[in-house]
């Protein structure tokens, strides 16, 4: 098993966005991941970043009205989640399956590359991703999409957790490996102040967020936890704008 970290850009956040409540007016930029499982001659791609459109700072605000006073994006065009793969040498049609955590134009705006792949989703993300909480990038035409329900393993070893709370469809992932478990908490927890702290980011179910993080507490001891926006470990983790090789068993 290989796990490569995939660079899809930034968004440059009001601090509220993710610490509802906060009214410091702090600006922090937050690191947008994917990631690459490559299993016994297959690739499994999760999440598929920020649409095509943000690599342009007003792109999204001009084409889907989204209001970027809040949520503005960064991204290079070597950040599009195509050029990620290509600088594995991987194009769409080396996918075996795509997942979508959830539908949020961060994690599901590159879906557009992606028609005639499958695309694994919960079905309780699919019944809301039609609503003014969701940009119109997830679904364009020829995508394949492949509903899940609950727990469910794409690969050995790697176990794709229901964690709602952030969104009523919401996955968090789990990779068993030799050197050692690694927990993908994606945004059930943003970072990890929120893990240490118990803090909420924003969520559609406050009892569902809470419980879901509970679960992921005790799913992580031994694990490595990476968490879904958390800049400092980014860096941490040698980060650049190149697909970063992080397990390899």
């Amino acid at each position: 098993m290989k796990v490569y970290l995939l660079s899809g850009g930034s968004v440059d956040v009001d601090r509220a966005v993710i610490h509802p409540g906060d009214d410091s007016r702090r600006r922090v930029l937050l690191p947008v991941m994917q990631v690459l499982l490559e299993h016994a001659g297959q690739h499994v791609l999760v999440d598929t970043g920020m649409p095509p459109a943000a690599t342009d700072p007003e792109g999204l605000e001009r084409e889907y009205g989204m209001e970027t006073a809040w949520i503005r994006p960064v991204m290079a065009e070597d950040q599009r989640i195509d050029r990620q793969l290509a600088a594995l040498g991987l194009g769409a049609r080396d996918l075996d399956l795509v997942i979508n955590t959830h539908l949020h134009f961060d994690h599901a705006g590159g879906n557009t590359f992606f028609a005639g792949v499958p695309v694994a989703v919960q079905s309780a993300e699919l019944e809301v991703a039609n609503s003014d909480a969701y940009l119109p990038v997830w679904d364009t035409p020829g995508l394949q999409f492949r509903v899940e329900n609950g727990d469910w393993s794409p690969l050995p070893g790697v176990q794709m957790l229901h964690t709602p709370g952030h969104t009523p469809g919401h996955q968090s992932m789990l990779i068993r490996l030799p050197s050692g478990p690694l927990l993908f908490t994606w945004d059930a927890v943003y970072t990890e102040e929120h893990w240490r702290t118990g803090k909420l980011g924003a969520v559609s179910d406050v009892a569902a967020a809470r419980e879901s993080i509970e679960r992921l507490q005790d799913l992580a001891r031994g694990a490595r936890v990476i968490f879904g926006h958390d800049r400092a470990q980014w860096e941490a983790l040698g980060m650049s704008d190149r697909p970063t090789l992080i397990a390899s068993d």
